[in-house]
């Protein structure tokens, strides 16, 4: 199976597409509170996975993001949509990694 089509089906657990793009988990995210930066914060890395499952071609700062996530679910606790950011970003982690050793 494709990482792309391993990444779809993460899309569709966590119903990722549900995202309001609020803003209430990079008020909680410890790593966008210290950079500032989209890419570093839950919303960021909901899209970046959303990206990834559809093929898009990311950056390896966008990767970077995505890796800085240090799963203090906070983001969890506060976000209006019920998705569990958290879990999404961990299980995505895991695949790019199991992809790159491969």
């Amino acid at each position: 199976m494709l990482i792309n089509d391993q990444v779809k089906l993460l899309v569709e657990k966590y119903s990722l597409t549900r995202c309001a793009r609020c803003n209430f988990c990079e008020s909680v995210c410890p790593t966008y509170a210290a950079t500032r930066r989209r890419v570093h914060g839950p919303r960021g890395r909901i899209w970046l996975i959303i990206y990834l499952s559809q093929g898009i071609d990311v950056n390896s700062d966008e990767y970077d993001g995505l890796l800085s996530c240090l799963n203090c679910r906070a983001c969890n606790q506060v976000c209006p949509a019920g998705i569990e950011i958290a879990e999404a970003i961990h299980d995505a982690k895991a695949l790019l990694i199991r992809s790159a050793l491969k």
